[in-house]
Parts: C-alpha cells; structure tokens; sequence
C-alpha cells in the first residue's frame, strides 16, 4: 500500500511541470494581453510595435498585399517585410490608410472582451462593439512562445 501511494506521488510530481507548461500555454491573460498590446500600438502608431503583434500569417499576407499593390519589381518580399518590421516608410503609408478606416479606440475602451476556446496553439477571442448586432472573432495563434494576433485570418476576406 505505502509503495503504491510513492508510485502515485511520484508520478504526480514527474507530470506537473508537462501540466503547468500547458496552463501557462491556455493562459486567458496573455492571451488577451497580447490583443491589446496590438490594438494600443495601432493606437500610439508604433508601427514596428504593430508587427510584432501579428502572426505570421498576417504578416505574410500583408507583405504580398502591399507587393501586388506596388507592381514595382524593386521590392522583394523580404524588402517588404524589414520595412514593416522597422516601422519604415512603407509600414507608416500602410498603418496609416488602415487606421483611416479603423479606430483601436473603440475596440480598446468601447468593446467587451470574452476569450473563447483554445485549442493547441489556438484561441479566440470575442470582441463586442457596444452598437454592434454580432461580435467579432479574433484570432490567435501561439508562435515561438508568444500570443500573435491574426488579424488577416480575423478580418480579412477569404480570397
């Protein structure tokens, strides 16, 4: 009996780290920490701030968008990419017609937050506009340790 309850202890103790590295993955705060910090950097305009927040996704279907739109062979993806990455040139002309459009105010200080599920490196979050019929979802995805946002795979249309 008492070697079987050791067993038991033993067991316990080998499997908690696995069990607290999972909670920390499936943690609604950082998740939700990591939405915000988006939606407070478009609303600074740190635009190199804005793409750390983005998942990869994100990031590569905006560096296509704004090559296709460009039609200027002197632009590489990766070209595209530091530029954004730096907050350059490119990035504020960007962020800027986006924010045109778009104000993280009313999503920061006018708008419920629910985090949804997770699953794996996913979760979702629901944000309801305090005049808004629906909620919207927003997306994200766990990469290289961190909560991104997928704001294209949130947002914009399926091509």
């Amino acid at each position: 009996m008492k070697k079987g309850l050791i067993i038991i202890f033993a067991s316990c103790l080998l499997t908690l780290p696995l069990y607290l590295a999972q909670a920390a993955e499936r943690d609604p705060d950082a998740v939700l920490s990591s939405a915000e910090g988006l939606f407070k950097a478009m609303q600074r305009k740190d635009y190199a701030g804005i793409w750390t927040y983005l998942s990869g996704e994100s990031r590569s279907t905006i560096v296509g968008d704004t090559r296709t739109a460009m039609k200027s062979a002197s632009y590489t993806e990766e070209s595209v990419s530091d530029d954004f990455a730096r907050g350059g040139v490119l990035s504020r002309a960007y962020w800027d017609a986006y924010l045109e459009n778009f104000d993280p105010v009313l999503v920061l200080e006018e708008s419920k937050w629910e985090v949804g599920s997770f699953r794996d490196d996913r979760a979702e979050i629901t944000i309801t506009y305090r005049k808004a019929q629906k909620p919207s979802t927003l997306y994200m995805v766990r990469e290289e340790g961190a909560w991104r946002v997928g704001l294209t795979e949130s947002f914009w249309s399926r091509k």
